[in-house]
């Protein structure tokens, strides 16, 4: 049954009002809320790109508080350089001032080398120089080095470029994650080829790269060691996960040798296996943590800083704010101007409210966790960020963002701000302890115990019960996954 087409089912354009209430930050609020969220060096990073975009922003030669007391005399200096000076106009030079120039140079050349201020640097020099800068290389990547291994063991252009496809997708580590079957579809490659010079790659240095898993990686290396017919090969190849978990007496059972010699092999020969073997060629740079804040202790009384050493000093430039109130200054260049001074301005405000609420929180923290940072055995007390917003009159995301990414320097060390926001337990005497407190516990009660016989986390937890703290078992685990220590099996040490 066929439909006519009807003109009443046409879409028609029609207008109509709308009515919805909804918040739009402005860009002077997102870049308060993006500067807050900064620590110390990335604002400093942030302040001199927006030095290089705004030409009304320039640095202080002189500390805030010279610059503020010689704020005054300055502006009087401008001004009357404006009345005795005309407006600056552009430079020329001609042929004859620049054979002038020439010539100074010429003679002050001559001057400082007689005196001895002034060496020119002979042909021999440049040339040293110039080998010196020719010299610098780059250092070399885990792909550079196995590919150049490669090209040296390969001597058919096709091995070479199979070799390129899986040297290609070696992560950090070294380790060969992507199946040789995802390989061969993504390549004209058979997965015969690809496990054959694969099998060559396993044996190039570092001793260990090429392998799908740690498992496989160890016993590449202890290959490459001409180690296949060890105990520790076998226990490896055999026992892997009874090694991973300890359990030591299954490992005794089925190979048939002494305890005492399992864990000589353990000790000796598999725990010097490299357990990441391509971070040799890494070469990320260590990332320097600079405090935002101080505590610091002065005679029992508790004193903050927030740190502004890294942070260039800025301020307005005063020429072209004088520029503004010249009225025949052009329309463009008077917009431009006073756009550059108002986002300048914002810039140094929104600056100035980052390092108060930083200020206000590290002041809350010092008052709150006194006894953390007076005494050496002192216990964090619990707190939240709720208590803080509450207690500081702001918002709970605004200290969440204040605190994100940065460290505090305080009598007993370098802390991240979120060290000193716990939860609360609450012991059989009625007293609140921070979860730091009961990590610390835990952890002193695991060093305490005896390796023979280790607790379980039932037992850890019934212990922590009879000093006054209530924590569930499963608690227990979670925070002994953080202190990074093993189950009770892993921490068993067995006799001979």
């Amino acid at each position: 049954m066929s439909h006519s087409f009807s003109l009443e089912q046409q879409a028609k354009i029609s207008q109509s009002l709308k009515q919805t209430q909804r918040m739009i930050m402005s860009p002077q609020m997102q870049q308060a809320i993006h500067l807050l969220q900064l620590p110390l060096l990335e604002l400093a990073n942030k302040l001199e790109a927006e030095m290089a975009q705004n030409p009304v922003l320039e640095l202080s030669e002189e500390s805030p508080a010279e610059d503020q007391e010689h704020n005054i005399e300055e502006e009087e200096a401008e001004e009357s350089l404006d009345e005795d000076f005309p407006p600056e106009r552009e430079l020329s030079f001609s042929e004859k001032d620049f054979e002038i120039l020439k010539q100074i140079d010429e003679e002050f050349r001559d001057y400082f080398s007689e005196s001895g201020s002034y060496t020119a640097q002979t042909a021999e020099e440049e040339k040293l120089k110039s080998f010196q800068m020719s010299s610098i290389q780059a250092e070399m990547t885990l792909f550079e080095h196995l590919m150049n291994l490669a090209s040296q063991s390969f001597t058919e252009h096709h091995e070479i470029d199979i070799a390129e496809a899986l040297i290609g997708n070696f992560d950090a580590r070294g380790f060969l994650k992507t199946p040789l079957s995802e390989i061969a579809l993504l390549t004209t490659f058979s997965i015969k080829d690809l496990q054959r010079v694969l099998k060559e790659i396993q044996t190039f240095e570092p001793f260990g790269v090429g392998a799908q898993n740690l498992q496989e990686s160890f016993l590449i290396q202890l290959r490459c060691l001409r180690k296949e017919k060890t105990l520790a090969y076998q226990i490896i190849d055999l026992h892997y996960q009874d090694l991973l978990h300890n359990r030591l007496l299954n490992i005794k059972k089925n190979l048939g040798c002494s305890l005492e010699k399992i864990k000589d092999t353990i000790r000796e020969e598999i725990s010097k296996l490299d357990l990441n073997p391509g971070t040799c060629f890494s070469h990320e740079s260590v990332q320097t943590i600079v405090p935002d804040a101080q505590i610091t202790e002065d005679d029992g009384t508790l004193h903050i800083s927030v740190s502004s050493d890294f942070l260039p000093p800025i301020r307005l430039n005063k020429r072209y704010m004088h520029m503004l109130e010249d009225p025949s200054l052009p329309f463009k260049t008077h917009e431009f101007i006073r756009q550059h001074i108002v986002s300048a301005k914002w810039l140094l405000r929104n600056v100035e409210q980052r390092n108060s609420t930083i200020e206000r929180i590290t002041s809350f923290l010092a008052t709150y966790h006194a006894q953390f940072f007076l005494s050496p055995a002192g216990q964090l007390v619990p707190l939240t960020m709720k208590v803080v917003a509450e207690n500081l009159n702001l918002h709970e995301s605004t200290i969440a963002r204040a605190v994100s990414g940065k460290y505090v320097e305080t009598p007993r060390g370098i802390f991240p701000f979120r060290f000193f926001f716990t939860n609360a337990y609450l012991t059989s005497e009625g007293t609140d302890i921070s979860s730091e407190t009961v990590r610390n516990t835990i952890q002193t009660i695991i060093e305490k115990e005896d390796k023979s016989k280790p607790l379980s986390d039932h037992k850890i937890s019934e212990k922590l019960r009879l000093s006054g703290i209530e924590c569930a078992r499963r608690t227990i685990a979670k925070y002994r996954g953080e202190l990074n220590i093993g189950n009770a099996q892993q921490r068993r040490s067995f006799a001979k």
